[in-house]
């Protein structure tokens, strides 16, 4: 019975400390009301730049999942995509390009050469300009009229 009653104790006098330890009086707050709202529109700007951003991110998903599908499609047709980029080069003129490449490749033959100079025109002269006449010099006066 005495170790129940002294549980009993124990246990009251926990809870009355618990109870005057927890109700001290609050501190004070120091922040301003000018200072709240700051921050409010400060979170308003962010929630909304957050909003932004996650439809970028969505609109950028959705761009990526259909370059993927893309891309996808075009692995298993390298024979197609090589003739269509072969027509593209005839019509931009790389063709003869690409023929030449590969014919530097093989062994060429020996080509004689003419060892004719090249047309020259001779080189114009430089433009000149016209020098500038002399500054006029004001009329001397006439020394012979009276005035």
């Amino acid at each position: 019975m005495r170790s129940v009653l002294r549980t009993w104790l124990v246990g009251v006098a926990c809870a009355v400390s618990m109870v005057l330890v927890g109700c001290g009086k609050p501190s004070t707050c120091n922040v301003s009301p000018v200072e709240i709202e700051e921050l409010r529109e400060d979170v308003a700007v962010v929630q909304k730049n957050l909003a932004t951003a996650r439809e970028r991110s969505d609109n950028l998903a959705k761009e990526l999942a259909t370059k993927q599908a893309d891309l996808d499609s075009k692995k298993g047709k390298p024979d197609e995509l090589r003739a269509r980029l072969e027509a593209m080069r005839k019509g931009s003129g790389r063709n003869e390009k690409a023929k030449a490449l590969d014919t530097k490749a093989a062994p060429k033959a020996a080509t004689p050469t003419t060892s004719k100079p090249a047309a020259t025109t001779p080189p114009k002269p430089a433009a000149t300009t016209p020098p500038k006449p002399a500054a006029p010099t004001p009329a001397k006066p006439d020394s012979t009229k009276k005035e």
